[in-house]
C-alpha cells in the first residue's frame, strides 16, 4: 500500500461568494481534494440561507469553519 492510501487531502477554500465557493471546490476535486474546509467567514453574504444552499450542494465531504475577525 502506498502513502496515499492512508492520508486524505482536505483543501482549504477561502472565497466571497456562493458561486465562487462551489467552483473552487469544484476545481479542487478535480485536482484530488479528498475533502474541502469551507472558510465561511470569508464570504460576503446577505442571509445565512445562501450558506445553507452551499451546504447542501457541496461536492465534497465538508469541515465548515468560521473565524472571528479579532482587531
Amino acid at each position: 500500500m502506498g502513502l496515499r492510501s492512508k492520508l486524505l487531502v482536505c483543501a482549504t477554500l477561502e472565497c466571497e461568494s456562493k458561486e465562487e465557493m462551489m467552483a473552487s471546490m469544484e476545481k479542487a476535486k478535480g485536482e484530488g481534494a479528498d475533502l474541502v474546509e469551507l472558510c465561511i467567514d470569508s464570504m460576503s453574504f446577505s442571509h445565512i440561507s445562501e450558506v445553507e444552499h452551499l451546504l447542501k450542494r457541496r461536492t465534497l465531504p465538508s469541515i465548515v469553519s468560521f473565524r472571528l475577525k479579532v482587531s
